[in-house]
């Protein structure tokens, strides 16, 4: 089936459940989070405490911190995540869902932390290097506290002057940080410099090549990932595989190349319960994720029966059907919501009976 504007009406018209059908089979074989959610809770709401501290301080004192306890704090956090991502050497990254948009921040914070982590086991890092790496990512958007919170939630595109406030985040953090004994310098470089690239086109200082610690460019590809497929106020997530493509171009100049593949080969491209779309137009549901072959997972199909009002679903292996590829991939819980829009909004609706059956005529 070759979903369009024409065939959801025939399907509306022949009262084909789609929605809940595409639900139900995403679920069968959607895995569980790679962190459990409460686990994923506390941790925001560790990360939201720090960011509202550094808030409440900030109006209050003529010099913004970070309280000592709250770095404990973080810490904390740190060890619950690495506890939970040692049980096997296995595990893939999966971007999780987010929550909402004022939840994105933490979120995002939280995300790279993770990612983090198994790039950094990737690399070689030994337990105590990952543990300053990934305390460093969890606080490196801490200085997006002291930006305007109305520019951080935005839905439209920033002007040029909110972009220049914007980049000085980078900054504002490392303010907060710089005077703390308890932090290692190396968690002050991520905060300062995790927005700088190799060519030097970065910010806000424009440094460039061996001048960024290894570790730093570590942690910016990570951000850069996260931040490109996960939702934002102001647009919808990118599809994983056109953000490491975007990744994979920058990769010659911008960002560290072994730091790219490494990552790249703890991310799961097409976790169980993903809809993709085959070369062929045809949609379906990864029911299973192959490691050693990343593009060519086992496929569910899905085909929609318009005069019998059934859906029919086929399972396909893509290692053995060459021809065939992935070319894009959507969200199940998203594609149900947009097209829920699409049919209840459409003029078709508010037409009158003759109306109707004069369009519903010329596409079936």
């Amino acid at each position: 089936t070759i979903i369009s504007y024409e065939m959801i009406t025939k399907l509306k018209k022949h009262k084909v459940n789609f929605r809940d059908v595409l639900s139900q089979v995403s679920l069968e074989y959607k895995e569980s989070d790679l962190i459990p959610a409460e686990e994923m809770e506390t941790s925001l709401k560790s990360v939201q405490t720090i960011f509202e501290d550094v808030i409440s301080i900030d109006k209050i004192s003529t010099v913004s911190s970070i309280p000592e306890d709250n770095i404990e704090l973080v810490k904390k956090v740190i060890e619950t995540l690495m506890d939970t991502l040692s049980s096997s050497e296995e595990l893939l990254y999966r971007v999780t869902e987010v929550i909402g948009v004022d939840d994105y921040t933490y979120r995002h914070s939280v995300n790279v932390t993770i990612l983090t982590i198994l790039t950094a086991k990737a690399m070689g890092y030994v337990e105590s290097e990952i543990k300053e790496i990934a305390l460093g990512a969890l606080l490196h958007d801490i200085g997006k506290a002291l930006v305007p919170g109305n520019l951080i939630k935005k839905k439209g595109r920033l002007t040029s002057d909110e972009v220049s406030i914007m980049k000085q985040h980078p900054q504002f953090g490392y303010d907060l940080v710089k005077d703390l004994d308890i932090l290692p310098n190396s968690v002050k470089d991520i905060i300062r410099l995790h927005h700088e690239k190799l060519d030097g086109s970065g910010y806000p200082n424009q440094i460039s090549g061996l001048n960024i610690p290894k570790h730093v460019r570590l942690v910016t590809v990570c951000d850069m990932y996260d931040a490109m497929t996960t939702t934002r106020a102001y647009r919808k997530r990118m599809p994983l595989h056109t953000a490491l493509e975007i990744l994979m171009k920058d990769a010659v100049y911008k960002i560290d190349p072994e730091v790219y593949r490494q990552m790249t080969s703890t991310i799961c491209l097409y976790p169980t319960g993903m809809g993709v779309v085959l070369s062929d137009g045809r949609i379906g549901i990864v029911s299973e994720y192959r490691r050693q072959c990343p593009t060519r997972p086992l496929i569910h199909l899905v085909e929609f029966d318009i005069k019998q009002g059934k859906v029919h679903v086929e399972a396909i292996d893509l290692q053995k059907s060459k021809t065939l590829f992935i070319v894009d991939s959507w969200d199940v819980k998203d594609f149900s919501h947009d097209f829920k829009g699409t049919l209840e909004d459409h003029p078709f609706y508010e037409m009158d009976e003759n109306e109707k059956l004069k369009y519903t005529s010329s596409i079936t």
